[in-house]
């Protein structure tokens, strides 16, 4: 999406900000509102892959908290499914590692945070399954670093509170990044 496209008569787009194997993200501008958003475009068309990221913005607009990225709204952009998402100010953790070491007590404060944000998604049953540093975006703000879990797109519910988000996977199958199973 190049910049200045308006979605939907919303959002305009302003920038890529990301991408990766299934879909890429920009930073857009609500046109009434000016406020600003992510949005998670769908770059595959396989139907299975279009209904994980639905299911991860049906998880994600439940769990409210603090240290995990909200989704707000689903829209079509291009005949592809997208989510609409808290724009977070800052860099995964993984980037900020690499530029930036931390110390221990920083970590620490980090690691609490999205301790924080898994256990408020484990009380509705909601197990991540894809956690790891470039998952982990980092807000900047006054007070410092606020850790958000994101990309909850291998999601495993425990049990179905009418999200429709069923087992996706079988007995036996792994799901997730090796290097941080």
């Amino acid at each position: 999406l190049a910049p200045g496209t308006v979605i939907q008569g919303r959002y305009i787009t302003e920038a890529m900000i990301g991408s990766g194997g299934m879909a890429e993200v920009y930073r857009v501008r609500h046109q009434q509102l000016g406020t600003l958003h992510a949005l998670k475009v769908l770059t595959l068309t396989k139907a299975s892959v279009q209904e994980r990221l639905l299911n991860e913005g049906r998880v994600q607009a439940i769990v409210e908290h603090a240290n995990v990225v909200r989704v707000t709204d689903v829209l079509s952009v291009r005949g592809a499914p997208a989510l609409v998402m808290e724009y977070v100010r800052g860099p995964s953790l993984d980037t900020f590692c690499d530029a930036w070491p931390l110390s221990v007590d920083q970590l620490d404060a980090l690691a609490a945070g999205v301790f924080d944000g898994v256990a408020a998604a484990h009380a509705l049953g909601v197990i991540h399954r894809d956690l790891k540093p470039s998952n982990i975006m980092l807000g900047v703000g006054a007070t410092g670093l606020t850790p958000k879990v994101a990309d909850f797109g291998l999601v495993k519910m425990l049990f179905d509170e009418g999200l429709n988000v069923g087992a996706r996977t079988r007995t036996g199958v792994t799901m997730g990044s090796p290097a941080y199973m």
